[in-house]
């Protein structure tokens, strides 16, 4: 018995080599793009190590798209109930590069993950392994996420069993650190208006990350606060297959190792090769993974809509912290103001109301450019915390820009009318002359 455990526990244990492993079988096959003859070996090359980790029902699932043929890959780790979770990543690549980053490791830590799972006898929901053709659709001009969509349509009813899909993108590369990127997506049944991943989804993959001793931050790693307003105030150009379960208004996490302060540089490349990837940081990915699956395999379904939260500190705060914040925000200059007689009141209640306004249509952006002015614009000695009151905002249109400059975004959230009353509600946080 001693001298099987040391056995025991490295099988038990994440084996970022068995995943760079994969990924390197997958990038060896070229170019691989949905479609294409290679990506059915990418698809077959998953089905053999599903099988090869423990998953029961391993198939194929066929599906056409925009008159393209693709293959997702299924298996699963049965649970008691009927509800399940989704982990996932997409085995085509780019039409130039030989996705050994994007995304076979992603589908290196799905496999691996599947293995260490497939060993743990007692769960408390069945495990759902996919991985997806077709997240690459964007280079024919006509779909995205092509394999997620079918994957998703083929589960019919029983969608409303899922209790949250991960979906494991890009990931590997020495440089980067593990994040879950809540990017907005557009609502298709509201112009102008975006789904965000439910913020009980990402204090689930907090926790689950945490207790597994394993690194997971939002967005990205130096600047989690300033990405979350960034986000929902610009137009995010990247997305993974997350993007189909958002839309659709199911819970997905889109998890990365690239972020903006670090962004792989051999993206979509012909040189994203095995040798560009390491093993540690397919191990860290993977450790996270599991954590996440686990605190998801446990918690406690929330609504499949939750798009108003903010991350700090390793916790979610919610719709009501958020509407405390707002309202403590404008006390100070109202009741400053009501003991005026120069027609200051009037002025800071029209300021709050066009605030509120603000606040109601975007709420993470609008308290993160106003919390401060309208605590500082409400005090009697201002002028010296006044700089600090409007660095937010500074900070953001930096971000905005070199985001813009970068080719990370393309549009605004917010419209031109709501940028109107931004302008306006900001001046009049110093309309009124403080006390001295």
């Amino acid at each position: 018995m001693t001298a099987l455990l040391p056995a025991l526990l490295a099988a038990a244990a994440f084996d970022g080599q068995a995943a760079l492993r994969h990924a390197s079988a997958l990038a060896a096959l070229g170019p691989h793009p949905w479609g294409s003859p290679r990506a059915r070996a990418a698809a077959q090359y998953v089905a053999a190590q599903f099988r090869d980790a423990g998953l029961a029902d391993v198939r194929l699932q066929d599906f056409d798209t925009a008159g393209i043929h693709g293959i997702n890959v299924l298996g699963k780790l049965p649970g008691p109930g009927p509800e399940f979770v989704v982990l996932g990543a997409h085995h085509d690549s780019a039409p130039a590069a030989p996705g050994a980053y994007d995304d076979g490791g992603g589908v290196g830590v799905v496999i691996e993950a599947a293995r260490v799972l497939a060993g743990q006898r007692a769960r408390a929901r069945t495990l759902v392994f996919v991985t997806w053709d077709g997240e690459e659709a964007w280079s024919t001009g006509r779909v995205t996420t092509a394999g997620s969509r079918a994957f998703i349509k083929q589960l019919g009813a029983g969608v409303r069993d899922m209790v949250a899909a991960v979906d494991v993108e890009m990931c590997g590369w020495k440089g980067g650190t593990p994040v879950v990127h809540p990017v907005p997506y557009a609502d298709p049944l509201r112009p102008g208006m975006y789904h965000v991943v439910p913020g009980w989804t990402v204090a689930a993959a907090l926790r689950g990350a945490r207790s597994a001793g394993a690194t997971l931050r939002v967005g990205d790693p130096l600047l989690p606060w300033l990405y979350q307003p960034g986000v929902r105030s610009l137009r995010v150009k990247y997305y993974g297959d997350d993007l189909s379960f958002v839309e659709a208004g199911l819970p997905a996490l889109f998890l990365s190792d690239s972020s903006f302060t670090a962004f792989y540089p051999w993206y979509h490349q012909p040189t994203d090769t095995p040798d560009r990837i390491e093993a540690p940081s397919l191990s860290r990915m993977g450790q996270a993974v599991l954590g996440i699956v686990d605190e998801l395999s446990r918690v406690k379904r929330g609504p499949p809509t939750e798009p108003n939260w903010f991350a700090a500190f390793g916790h979610v705060f919610s719709w009501p912290m958020l509407v405390a914040l707002a309202l403590v925000s404008v006390i100070p200059g109202i009741a400053q103001a009501s003991s005026r007689r120069d027609g200051a009141f009037g002025l800071r209640l029209f300021q709050a109301a066009l605030f509120g306004v603000l606040f109601w249509r975007h709420p993470v952006p609008a308290l993160w450019v106003f919390l401060l002015p309208n605590v500082v614009g409400g005090l009697p000695r201002r002028r010296a915390l006044a700089a600090l009151a409007v660095m937010p905002l500074l900070a953001l249109a930096v971000l905005g820009t070199v985001a813009w400059l970068r080719g990370f975004a393309g549009g605004l959230w917010i419209a031109g009318w709501e940028l109107a009353i931004a302008a306006l509600a900001f001046a009049l946080v110093w309309a009124a002359p403080s006390r001295s």
